[in-house]
């Protein structure tokens, strides 16, 4: 909406002649002017909050403007869609020799449009009442093994680590191969024969569910579908407190309860590292259960909602036209501010974030008014471009400035940095994994050793480092961020520690460094401060642990190869992503390394995000290679 909001706005004067145009489109079975909308789905806006029998656990918690709305709409595709008649879903209508269109997010289109269906004709129920509207499809739609639109019933398997249910359909052995529906976009089909088994991706489902789904997009071995109806639903399944649950990207998981969610998290990690690590249940320790907090909404500490350009660039560019330097200040309007929908990059409009922290809603409703405000007044930069919003909350004060610093409290230590710079979004989960990453490093070794010397990979701000340093005599953390470098040495100071430095480079180049790190080796209750400068490749292997917290997409193969080479007693392995930890796993315990513990975190509640603690310790020296 936000890309043509203000040109739907200056059409409104236009609206009859719109309709006009839009009955032109409808099929014949059209008998009554206002009758087709019904059809279509342009029914008054409270019928299209909820498919099936209404807000219960037997209907799918569909939010309104939700199903059937992004793909047969879409301005590049530049066809018409139609559903059945018996369906109230909003399907959308696009006028080709008008050059307008309806979307599903036009709320002012929407809400005229209802009052003219209400006015209706005497004939319009009666007339037609069993035909099925024709269905266009989209122009890139590969049209096997299903066809567009085509609904099945399905029982959910599992949920991907997207948050997507997961359904396996038996193919008919007599479907026609690669030319279903294929003269009506002209796209020939699959030369290759489907498996028997097709795997189906739906959202807002929970395993065990038989559900209905719609399908609107085929890959190579897969398709993708919209939740129509939930036929048995799961007794875990309750009504999300978000209106937005079923179409906004920024949670999975509403639909669940908390419990469940859990559950299904230790599941995942489980199953990770059976299939990705290539473990053998007996192989690995099972995985620990999900831990979390009682927070479960109202937690996060920063959200970044987004909205699209404002102005079109062929728009931008008249404006640089006629009006040069001036036309940076031009009025326009902003859309969506939000997050983009499940499956879609098109943004749901968020003023309300349920687990954003009541501090960052507080502030949320006047930012959105603040942004919008400039560009009624001509204020913003680049019109022509879209941008990210950040909200901060530290402490109960909201920051929006990327570059102002701002101070967060993790049991007794203070930590410094930049508004907009990485650190961890949950402070409600953040002692207890901080105590339990503690906890991993110090235990004493199979061998008697008592760990001295830690080594921090990936560090940021310091948080492991500087949580951990009144358990040893040395730590060292790295980072390939100068600035966080910088933000952890004054976390350090402004906390008193002094046996922790902390250097800026690849976090494989730690091990090798000729440069000496300086710390100081005064224990408690010495009045003698000396510092040492010390490599780290003098470290004790016996008593050095390596703390290990990468980005998504784990660690690099030269960071692992050093690693392996280096050989520290243990390794503690924090991971955003389970996935790519499950596969650097499989490595570690080809280096000679035993997994001790497994133990996944619950720092996002409502979505899909798992973080992972995952123990290594060193058994046998390796042969130096990755395998």
């Amino acid at each position: 909406m936000s890309r043509h909001h203000h040109r739907h706005q200056h059409r409104r004067i236009l609206f009859a002649s719109v309709i006009i145009g839009i009955m032109s489109m409808v099929n014949r079975a059209v008998a009554a002017p206002f009758a087709s909308l019904r059809r279509v789905g342009l029914a008054p806006a409270s019928s299209l909050s909820l498919v099936g029998n209404g807000a219960s656990n037997n209907s799918a918690f569909v939010s309104q403007y939700r199903y059937n709305t992004r793909r047969p709409i879409a301005p590049r595709d530049a066809t018409k869609a139609f559903v059945s008649s018996d369906k109230r879903s909003f399907s959308g209508v696009s006028s080709i020799n008008s050059g307008f269109y309806l979307r599903s997010k036009s709320s002012w289109a929407l809400n005229a449009v209802a009052e003219a269906t209400e006015q209706g004709s005497p004939g319009d129920k009666n007339e037609g009442a069993d035909d099925k509207e024709e269905v266009k499809v989209p122009l890139k739609f590969k049209p096997y093994p299903f066809s567009y639109h085509k609904e099945l019933t399905v029982r959910i398997e599992s949920l991907t680590n997207l948050g997507f249910g997961l359904a396996r359909v038996e193919l008919d052995e007599n479907m026609d191969n690669g030319t279903t529906n294929a003269n009506e976009n002209g796209n020939e089909g699959d030369d290759t024969r489907a498996p028997n088994k097709w795997v189906v991706f739906v959202p807002n489902v929970i395993p065990g569910e038989l559900v209905k789904l719609r399908i609107f997009r085929n890959y190579a071995s897969y398709s993708d579908a919209d939740l129509v109806e939930i036929i048995e639903p799961s007794p875990d399944r309750i009504e999300p407190p978000c209106a937005l649950a079923t179409i906004c990207g920024g949670c999975q998981y509403q639909h669940i309860t908390i419990e469940r969610q859990r559950e299904m998290k230790t599941m995942q990690i489980q199953e990770l590292f059976e299939r990705l690590g290539g473990f053998e249940t007996h192989e690995f320790p099972a995985v620990l259960d999900t831990l979390g907090t009682d927070e479960v909404f109202g937690y996060r500490s920063k959200i970044t909602p987004h909205y699209e350009a404002p102005m079109r660039k062929k728009e931008w560019k008249k404006a640089l036209k006629d009006h040069g330097d001036t036309a940076k200040s031009k009025s326009c309007e902003i859309g969506s501010i939000g997050f983009k929908e499940k499956a879609s990059r098109r943004l749901v409009d968020v003023p309300y974030c349920h687990i954003a922290t009541p501090a960052i809603n507080d502030a949320l409703t006047q930012i959105r008014e603040d942004k919008r405000e400039e560009a009624r007044q001509g204020l913003l930069k680049k019109p022509n471009k879209g941008a990210t919003l950040l909200l901060r909350d530290s402490d109960g004060v909201v920051e929006t400035d990327h570059n102002v610093y701002v101070n967060t409290t993790v049991k007794d230590l203070v930590f410094r940095f930049k508004a907009g710079n990485f650190f961890q979004n949950n402070p409600f989960m953040l002692a207890n994994m901080v105590d339990l990453v503690v906890e991993a490093a110090t235990k004493t070794s199979p061998s008697g050793n008592t760990m001295t010397h830690l080594i921090d990979c990936y560090c940021g701000s310091g948080l492991f480092a500087l949580g951990s340093s009144s358990s040893f005599d040395v730590c060292v953390g790295i980072e390939v961020n100068d600035m966080a470098v910088q933000e952890a040495s004054d976390n350090a100071a402004l906390n008193g520690i002094k046996n922790c430095d902390f250097v800026s480079a690849s976090a494989e180049a730690i091990f090798q460094s000729k440069d000496p790190v300086r710390v100081s080796t005064m224990k408690d209750g010495d009045d003698n401060d000396e510092n040492k400068d010390l490599l780290v490749a003098d470290f004790p292997r016996e008593s050095t642990v390596v703390v290990v917290d990468p980005p998504r997409k784990g660690c690099s193969e030269e960071f692992l190869q050093q690693l392996n080479i280096y050989q520290p007693a243990r390794v503690v392995y924090m991971s955003c992503d389970p996935a790519t930890q499950a596969r650097d796993a499989k490595f570690l315990v080809s280096f000679g390394y035993e997994i001790v513990s497994v133990q996944p975190f619950d720092l996002f509640p409502q979505t899909r995000h798992i973080e992972c603690l995952a123990v290594f310790e060193r058994t046998a020296i390796s042969t130096g290679e990755i395998i």
